[in-house]
């Protein structure tokens, strides 16, 4: 059974109802048997013990689905580079009021100048991803005279031809790496908004945060976690440049699942993307969740200070006008809410979702942390687009006394 050995024998001690976890592992079942996602793997912990593992479903890689089974978990990414970035601020080699231009000079002119750190890390630089990216399709249609293929009839071999005029009318190289061509057509549109005037969700900020942390250190992303995250929280299948070995151990995703084709691909067991390409698994992430809430310690090893656990996760935009705007350092903060991560958490939780089915949450009034990594389909249903995370995060809590 998925409820634990632990959360039976210590259900007083844990405050636990055990019959609710009894439901939650009947309600996962039904998602299941009813065809609502093609999979779920849940892992919950309280004051530092698991009190519910569980998986679900199938997947079309011959591996399964359990605890390890690995996830390309999208936004999920944000947190870790928000805490790699306050490992930094630790060791002295940042400010989070520096502008982001002092670690990468081309990154200025049409506003850029004015964006320091935490304007990135809180959704607040101003930019907002869908009127930048349609400047960038702009200048590309317009100065560069390429035509952006249809997204719903295009094959990816358009896709690559779309890329390479583009690097042609740049005089990029052919082989310049795709994804670092939208950080060269990034430099060519003006922004319209001013840090702090309004909070945007920003993947493109979180792509920049990434290429300072590579900047200051001079290592790839991966080797930078792996030594100051990854490797002493014991997090042994999380990468952004997936091993070719643990290929098969990846979550292979049917056809109804979001995203398939692209997930399931090799090019994205490979993106380093700082918004989100990370690979890991809820036991991996599991233990990174249990680090935050216990303000930086896992298994009496030190990766952050109280100082910097409670900078990340209290409201940093309360001054902005919207219950919506609430966010930390890399988190998403409740506050007010009323969204997709479950009505029962409390005030100071925070958490954060990722394309395609990923869900995290850390609950410091409940010592709670719930990991949520599904396989999402791509129709509408009460599965999809997050619609249940909600559900299982309020079945979870319900279970506390």
């Amino acid at each position: 059974m998925p409820k634990t050995k632990q959360a039976v024998e210590q259900a007083a001690k844990l405050g636990l109802y055990i019959p609710q976890l009894d439901k939650l592992d009947e309600r996962l079942n039904e998602f299941i048997e009813q065809d609502r996602c093609q999979a779920i793997v849940i892992k919950a912990m309280r004051y530092g013990v698991p009190i519910f593992e569980g998986c679900y479903g199938t997947s079309t890689n011959e591996y399964g689905v359990h605890l390890d089974t690995i996830f390309p978990v999208a936004s999920n990414t944000k947190p870790i580079i928000a805490t790699l970035i306050m490992i930094l601020l630790e060791e002295g080699r940042l400010e989070l009021e520096t502008r982001i231009s002092k670690f990468l000079p081309e990154y200025t002119g049409g506003g850029r100048e004015n964006i320091q750190l935490w304007h990135f890390l809180t959704h607040t630089s101003g930019i907002v991803d869908d009127e930048f990216y349609k400047s960038i399709d702009d200048y590309v249609r317009n100065e560069l005279k390429v035509e952006r293929p249809d997204e719903n009839n295009s094959t990816d071999e358009d896709w690559k031809q779309y890329d390479l005029k583009i690097k042609e009318a740049l005089n990029l190289p052919e082989d310049y790496d795709d994804d670092k061509i939208w950080d060269v057509l990034s430099l060519k549109v003006d922004l319209k908004n001013q840090p702090r005037t309004i909070m945007s969700y920003c993947n493109h900020g979180y792509q920049k945060l990434k290429d300072v942390i590579c900047a200051i250190t001079g290592e790839t992303i991966d080797s930078y976690a792996q030594c100051v995250l990854f490797d002493p929280l014991g997090m042994i299948d999380s990468h952004w440049r997936l091993p070719k070995e643990k290929y098969g151990r990846v979550l292979g995703r049917n056809e109804k699942c979001q995203g398939h084709g692209w997930i399931n691909s090799e090019e994205n067991y490979n993106r380093e993307s700082g918004a989100g390409g990370l690979k890991t698994t809820a036991n991996d992430m599991s233990n990174f969740c249990e680090m935050i809430l216990n303000e930086g310690k896992y298994n009496n090893r030190r990766i952050l200070s109280p100082a910097s656990v409670r900078e990340m996760t209290k409201n940093y935009n309360s001054s902005l006008p919207n219950a919506w705007d609430s966010w930390g350092l890399g988190w998403n903060y409740r506050g007010a809410k009323v969204d997709d991560a479950g009505v029962l958490r409390s005030e100071r939780a925070i958490e954060h979702g990722g394309w395609a089915g990923h869900k995290i949450l850390i609950d410091p009034d409940r010592g709670l942390s719930v990991i949520i990594y599904t396989g999402e389909y791509n129709e509408p249903n009460d599965m999809g687009s997050f619609g249940n995370w909600g559900k299982i995060n309020n079945m979870v809590i319900a279970a506390l006394d």
